[in-house]
C-alpha cells in the first residue's frame, strides 16, 4: 500500500495540484471576484448617539463617505450597508480652541461586520466645517405682502413677542434679521389678528439661513387696517316741511350753506352716491310768521359733513279765508200761480 502511494509520487503531486486548479477555475468562472463603490452616510450631530463638544457646531452636514469593497460575486450582491460602521472622532474638534470658523480634519473609521466582504483602502479621515455656537435677541420684521385694498392702509403693525432668539453659527449671527411669513391684506377691510405667524430668519444680504434656529419659531401679529379719509364738495336739499296746520303755508326764505364738506374713508366715499345730500324734516307745526330752524345733515355712516347743520329759515302765512258767494233771492211765485 506504501508503494502505491509514493510510486510515481511527482506525478501524483501534479494531478491534485491541476485539479485543484481546474475546481478553482469552475468555481470562479461562476462566482468570480469583484470590486464594488459604496456610499455610506456619515454619523453627526444632533443624534442620540453623536455629540459635538460644548459650544460648537457644524456649519454643513458632512458629506456621505465613498469605500471599495472587495468579495466574490455572490458575497457582494448579498452585502448589506448596514453592515459598515462609521465612527468619526468628534472630540478632535477642541484643538481647534476659538479659531472659527474653519475647516477641521477629524479621524475617522470604517468598520465591517461581514466577514466576506474586505474593505480597500478605507479613508481614515474627513473634513468638517465648524463654528462655534453663539445666540442673539433679535426684534421681528412683519412682512405685508399685499397691502390693503383701495381706499385703506396698515399701520406697522405689532409682533408678540416683539423680539426671539436666534441660535447658530456665530458668523451667521452677525446681521441677522427675522421676519414673519408674508401677511396678505388685499381682502382687510378691518383690523388684522394673526397667531402662530411663523418666523425666518435672514442674513443681512438676503439669504435664508438653514443653520440658524429661533425660539420662538412663530409670534401674534396684530395689523391695524384704517380707512384713508378724503373729501368732496356736496349740495344741500332741505328735507320735508311738515306739521302745517291747515290753512296755512310754509315756504323756504333761505337757507345757509347751500352746499358742505363731506369727509369719510376713500372705500365708503367711492361707493355712495354723494352729489347731494339731504337735511333732516323740518316740522313747523305751530308755527306761523317768520322762524329760523338748526337743521341737521343726514349722512352715510361714516361719513361726516362740515357744517354738520344747516340754517333754514322759514315764514309760515295764514291764508286768507274765502268769502262766501253772495245767495240770489229767490223768485216770486206769478199770479195765478
Amino acid at each position: 500500500m506504501s508503494g502505491f502511494v509514493t510510486r510515481n509520487w511527482r506525478l501524483k503531486l501534479l494531478a491534485i495540484v491541476l485539479a485543484i486548479f481546474s475546481w478553482a477555475g469552475v468555481v470562479l468562472a461562476t462566482n468570480p471576484p469583484g470590486t464594488r463603490s459604496v456610499s455610506i452616510p456619515v454619523p453627526q450631530p444632533p443624534s442620540p448617539d453623536v455629540s459635538l463638544p460644548a459650544g460648537y457646531l457644524l456649519t454643513q452636514a458632512i458629506p456621505n463617505l465613498t469605500v471599495q469593497i472587495t468579495g466574490t460575486e455572490d458575497h457582494l450582491n448579498a452585502f448589506s450597508k448596514g453592515s459598515l460602521q462609521v465612527t468619526v472622532d468628534y472630540d478632535a474638534i477642541k484643538a481647534i480652541g476659538n479659531h472659527v470658523p474653519t475647516t477641521v480634519k477629524l479621524p475617522v473609521k470604517i468598520t465591517s461586520s461581514d466577514p466576506n466582504i474586505v474593505l480597500d483602502d478605507a479613508p481614515v479621515s474627513l473634513e468638517a466645517e465648524v463654528d462655534s455656537t453663539g445666540t442673539a435677541s433679535e426684534p421681528v420684521q412683519i412682512v405685508v405682502s399685499r397691502a390693503p385694498p383701495a381706499g385703506y392702509q396698515n399701520n406697522p403693525g405689532v409682533a408678540t413677542p416683539a423680539t426671539v432668539t436666534a441660535t447658530g453659527p456665530e458668523h451667521e449671527l452677525v446681521g441677522i434679521v427675522i421676519k414673519t411669513a408674508p401677511i396678505d391684506l388685499s381682502n382687510q377691510r378691518a383690523n388684522f389678528g394673526g397667531t402662530g405667524i411663523l418666523l425666518y430668519p435672514y442674513s443681512a444680504q438676503g439669504r435664508y439661513l438653514t443653520d440658524v434656529n429661533l425660539s420662538p419659531a412663530t409670534v401674534n401679529v396684530a395689523i391695524a387696517v384704517v380707512g384713508v379719509d378724503t373729501s368732496r364738495t356736496s349740495s344741500v336739499v332741505l328735507g320735508a316741511l311738515t306739521g302745517a296746520a291747515n290753512g296755512t303755508q310754509p315756504l323756504v326764505d333761505t337757507y345757509s350753506p347751500m352746499t358742505v364738506t363731506l369727509t369719510g374713508s376713500q372705500d365708503i366715499m367711492n361707493g355712495a352716491s354723494l352729489a347731494t345730500v339731504t337735511t333732516g324734516g323740518i316740522d313747523v307745526a305751530g308755527q306761523t310768521g317768520t322762524v329760523t330752524y338748526k337743521v341737521p345733515i343726514e349722512t352715510p355712516t361714516g361719513i361726516t359733513a362740515i357744517p354738520s347743520t344747516v340754517t333754514v329759515t322759514i315764514t309760515v302765512t295764514i291764508l286768507p279765508t274765502p268769502t262766501p258767494a253772495p245767495t240770489s233771492p229767490s223768485p216770486s211765485p206769478s199770479p195765478g200761480g
